[in-house]
């Protein structure tokens, strides 16, 4: 007899907000809003030729941040699973409008609601300083502001990953290169930077000593209850490589390898790059790949964010899928090889970008969206059938299950957006979910 399948419940949603075009969106915030904030709000006729494309969230982290060079912050009731009125409709209570595209963000880890001056994030700009900013406040001004240059051509180097090691500094990941910021030394460059290789300019970059490429993912090893050691930093490149850094990656290296081989050849999941890297809080360390999870349709170069949560049954792990799909496995790390899905339920029409679970397990957030523009897809539309076998070949070449995903072109354009996609949205005759929504377990 089969167990019954399990179908979270919807508390809250953006519905249609951002299912438009950025400049769209903007034009519906302000109608749900009783107050127009001006910082961000365009003046009325200036409209930038990204914002005529179809607005998606890039990422959710209990915290969110869109195309449109915006990070948003909503706030969930406090009777959200007790309210009647369901499902909630969220509206954003900060819209921080940046220059630039953020290439990528991260919320301070002690943030809490409560109090105003821990309500902080980190955003990395394109091309220009990492900002130190409140989410709460409603001007888009930094508290402060961090360098990381190019000693050869002063050009701005931009994150591809951003991580809190401690509550005073944090790590910046970019090419070949972990930089370490202290947040007390605002207008002010690394304390200290660690190449990942010994030299750039070496004819095989590196020598083949370290792992080079640029640093995608950066992730802290937990630290055992009780106790204040530091824990070991991993990071993950597009290059597909894995790095071991002690003492919270200012120390020696522990290790880094490859695991393009253990990916191709072994589990037959390919992949041209890491996205993500997670901690599990068994400590194991066989020096081989233990299991894989199969069947989450994630053949993109686009970040899909996952998420794991310790259960009582072990850890399980929740990722969504270019299909709209969130699946879940349990009791991931208890055997070898490859494991199926435990379970999954339609969240979105479109790719789920980022799917985070509440520390407390009953609640779990998902977002959605990729990047199209309405004026492609009418012209896509329009081209018959011999747009659509175009569009079913592509998709046959583009197949690939596994963690680690396809390679952006470079950590200063928009990595987290897929190219192909781009060129041929693949949701051309509908209108796009691009959403926030909250679900009950």
């Amino acid at each position: 007899m089969e167990p019954t399948p399990k179908i979270p419940a919807l508390v809250a949603s953006t519905g249609e907000t951002y299912c438009c075009s950025v400049a769209e969106s903007r034009i519906r915030e302000g109608k749900l809003s009783d107050t127009q904030s001006t910082q961000s709000q365009q003046p009325i006729g200036q409209v930038w030729e990204e914002d005529a494309e179809w607005n998606y969230f890039k990422s959710a982290q209990w915290q969110a941040h869109t195309i449109s060079r915006s990070i948003r912050t909503f706030i969930l009731p406090p009777d959200l699973l007790s309210n009647d009125t369901t499902p909630i409709n969220l509206t954003p209570y900060t819209t921080h409008l940046y220059p630039t595209s953020v290439n990528c963000n991260i919320p301070y880890p002690a943030f809490e609601l409560s109090d105003p001056s821990t309500t902080l994030y980190l955003s990395a700009p394109s091309a220009l300083p990492i900002r130190l900013s409140n989410a709460l406040s409603p001007s888009p001004i930094p508290i402060s502001t961090f360098n990381l240059i190019s000693p050869t051509t002063e050009a701005y180097y931009t994150p591809s990953s951003l991580l809190w090691s401690t509550p005073g500094t944090f790590l910046a990941g970019t090419d070949c290169l972990i930089a370490l910021f202290d947040v007390s030394r605002n207008g002010e460059g690394p304390v200290t930077s660690m190449p990942t290789i010994p030299s750039k300019r070496h004819k095989m970059k590196g020598g083949g000593v370290g792992m080079r490429g640029i640093v995608s993912a950066l992730s802290m090893q937990p630290s055992s209850a009780g106790t204040e050691e530091t824990g070991i930093l991993a990071a993950g490149t597009w290059t597909r490589w894995i790095g071991l850094y002690d003492a919270a990656g200012v120390g020696g290296t522990v290790a880094t390898w490859s695991i393009a081989e253990a990916a191709d050849k072994h589990a037959g999941i390919g992949g041209m790059g890491i996205t993500q890297t997670l901690w599990s809080t068994c400590g194991r360390g066989a020096g081989k790949m233990l299991a894989w999870l199969e069947g989450r349709e994630a053949g993109t170069n686009q970040r899909l964010g996952v998420d794991v949560f310790e259960a009582e049954t072990g850890m399980e792990l929740w990722a969504g899928g270019m299909d709209g799909i969130v699946r879940v496995w349990e009791s991931v790390g208890l055997k070898e090889g490859g494991m199926k899905k435990s379970w999954e339920w339609r969240a979105h029409d479109d790719p789920v970008t980022s799917t985070v679970v509440h520390s407390s397990g009953t609640v779990v957030a998902t977002c959605s969206g990729q990047r199209s523009s309405p004026a492609l897809a009418e012209s896509d539309s329009s081209n018959g059938s011999g747009s659509e076998s175009e569009s079913e070949s592509e998709s046959e070449s583009e197949e690939s299950s596994g963690s680690d995903e396809s390679n952006p072109e470079d950590g200063n354009n928009r990595s987290e957006t897929s190219s192909r996609s781009s060129c041929h949205p693949k949701t051309t005759s509908k209108t796009p979910d691009n959403s926030i929504k909250v679900w009950s377990l």
